[in-house]
């Protein structure tokens, strides 16, 4: 990821001016030394619009990568951010934390040799922390870790526990990541990097729900606080696009943008096989009702962005999202500085995410996780991999203990919210990092609190996303759901959801019901080429893997590509080696030109 790199103590300056080199992954990359000396490197790269700020105060470097949204006064914010961290004042500085709209990482260089690292309240940048030679690193490129590693000749083991949950969900729990010794930072945390140290500054909870507003007085509120979410972030840049699609969140980002001041425009991916074509013509009749210009892309997956995705990732994000990339490439190519929005936490906030089926003990609440997240069947993971079945549900019952609510379904709604932001949607949108800024209105912290202590009653069946989607832009909720083929505010759609819901309460009939529509598990076809080149011999799998399981996985055609692809990326990250020297990925295309959108205006 284009950012931070901080390591005290040096290492040896050649590997780690490798390490820095091999992250300026094209042309448009530069590295900057913000601190070098005996003590430690503080260093970043990035292309010329990505966010980094240096303050220099009479006692402190401040780094700032990121944003902080919705304030003039940046430079005082970090500075008594900065007072707050060395003088170890933890309680003010989870209020500082709490009441900052923004996606950030600061560094805190102090004069007295101290340096600090501190994420935003919702860990919105993954960034990585390892011990290597005996020298604490913080990055937000794990690439930079790995080649450190393997320059000191410690070369990192697979965790296979995290191999596991992320076949089993997608993504690892906690702040586990593929490589033992290699951490993830937890969200609202503060690094102490001389003395490796971690502290939880701030953790939100989810306890506490306020019966005291009607539906339609929740459907305001929330209304009003996103457009003031809108207005915070337009407020940083003179350009927006929207990531719009046919679903509900990115329908309600480009709403709320409709309120903030700048340039907005809305662009749409679509594939070039035309697999997604009604979706694409859902985003432009939402763009036309809201008079939004509108520019469609055509996406594909491609080796070059296979590759790319892979360097840059190293396997935290599927190798299934290609997509996403050329789609972001090309918008950077059309709109460099723009502010890249998606409806990321909209699955979260609006929507009822409490468990389907009672909980009521903490063998109901790893049941229920299994029933919503799980991608594989454990025994095919514990085939796959060689971890232990035992291991696994206990890693799942661990999470939960870690969590600070005193209600089980508080602590499930934490399992949702805390597991698959940070460690899985988070990588997507860092993924388009790497062209453009990337941010949601989701994540504005006082929208998001009050939007998860709505009533679940009032989230059922998408009622209250129905009003609040009508508070932003009337015009937006007459244009069919695409999920559901009607608008939701629809008899229609109320049947169908109806029947949704009904189904997704039996998970066993929703898939067989899914399969008899075509919808199932089941490929259907060969494996993507990518996984049959990589497991064509078995032999050259990491030891951790069963050469017969992943043989089956990719020519039984009784998995799905998205199973296949996860396969795919743990394969691939772990047989990935650190080339010598410079490392640049070239586009997959370099003529842009002949990759330019096709502009619709409404």
């Amino acid at each position: 990821m284009p950012g931070v790199t901080v390591a005290h103590d040096r290492l040896d300056d050649d590997a780690v001016e490798d390490a820095l080199r091999s992250v300026r992954f094209d042309d448009r990359y530069t590295r900057e030394n913000v601190v070098d000396d005996d003590d430690r490197v503080v260093a970043y790269t990035g292309y010329d619009e990505y966010p980094v700020r240096v303050i220099e105060t009479d006692s402190h470097t401040v780094v700032l990568e990121g944003h902080l949204y919705g304030t003039d006064e940046v430079e005082g914010e970090l500075t008594a951010a900065a007072e707050l961290v060395e003088e170890g004042r933890l309680d003010e500085l989870s209020e500082w934390l709490a009441g900052r709209d923004g996606d950030f990482l600061v560094v805190v260089v102090g004069d007295d040799g101290s340096t600090r690292v501190m994420n935003d309240m919702f860990g919105r940048l993954p960034t990585y922390r390892a011990t290597i030679g005996g020298t604490t690193v913080v990055t937000r490129e794990l690439k930079v870790i790995r080649k450190l590693a393997r320059s000191a000749g410690e070369e990192l083991e697979p965790n296979t526990l995290a191999l596991g949950q992320f076949l089993w969900f997608g993504h690892p729990l906690g702040t586990r990541t593929l490589f033992e010794g290699v951490e993830q930072l937890a969200p609202g945390s503060l690094i102490d990097v001389e003395a490796d140290t971690v502290e939880s500054v701030h953790e939100y909870r989810f306890d506490d729900v306020d019966r005291s507003r009607s539906l339609e007085e929740n459907a305001e509120h929330l209304a009003d606080r996103f457009i003031q979410s809108c207005r915070n972030r337009a407020s940083v840049g003179e350009e927006t696009v929207v990531s719009l699609s046919g679903g509900l969140d990115s329908r309600a980002s480009i709403a709320g943008y409709t309120h903030a001041d700048g340039t907005l425009l809305a662009a749409t991916s679509a594939r070039k096989d035309g697999g997604n074509d009604g979706e694409v013509d859902i985003a432009r009749q939402v763009a036309a009702a809201l008079d939004v210009p509108w520019e469609l892309y055509v996406a594909e997956r491609t080796d070059g962005y296979r590759e790319w995705l892979l360097e840059t990732k190293q396997g935290m994000n599927s190798l299934s999202q290609t997509l996403g990339l050329d789609f972001a490439d090309q918008v950077a190519a059309d709109h460099p500085g723009a502010m890249f929005v998606t409806g990321d936490g909209g699955d979260k906030t609006v929507k009822n995410i409490m468990p389907s089926k009672p909980v009521e003990s903490a063998d109901d609440l790893v049941d229920a996780v299994i029933d919503r997240m799980a991608l594989f069947d454990l025994d095919e993971v514990t085939e796959i991999v060689d971890v232990d079945a035992d291991a696994l549900v206990e890693s799942v019952r661990e999470r939960f203990e870690a969590y600070p609510e005193s209600t089980v379904k508080g602590r499930y709604v934490h399992f949702v919210v805390r597991e698959q932001g940070p460690n899985w949607s988070f990588h997507g949108e860092d993924r388009t990092r790497y062209y453009v800024w990337s941010t949601t209105p989701f994540y504005y912290p006082p929208f998001f609190m009050d939007a998860m202590a709505c009533p679940p009653e009032q989230k059922q069946g998408t009622e209250l996303y129905r009003v609040f989607l009508d508070e932003l832009a009337p015009a937006a909720t007459d244009v069919d759901y695409f999920d559901f083929g009607t608008p939701i505010d629809s008899l229609e759609y109320r049947v169908k959801r109806a029947g949704y819901d009904w189904l997704s309460d039996r998970p066993f009939l929703k898939q067989r019901v899914l399969g008899l529509l075509g919808e199932g598990s089941s490929s259907g076809g060969s494996p993507p080429t990518p996984l049959a080149e990589e497991t064509g011999i078995p032999s050259t799998l990491a030891d951790c893997f069963s050469g017969e399981a992943v043989q089956r996985v990719t020519w039984s055609g009784a998995y799905s590509t998205p199973q296949q692809y996860l396969l795919l990326t743990l394969v691939s990250a772990l047989n990935w080696v650190p080339e010598d020297g410079d490392v640049e990925i070239a586009y997959a295309d370099d003529d842009r030109a002949d990759r330019s959108s096709v502009s619709k205006r409404p």
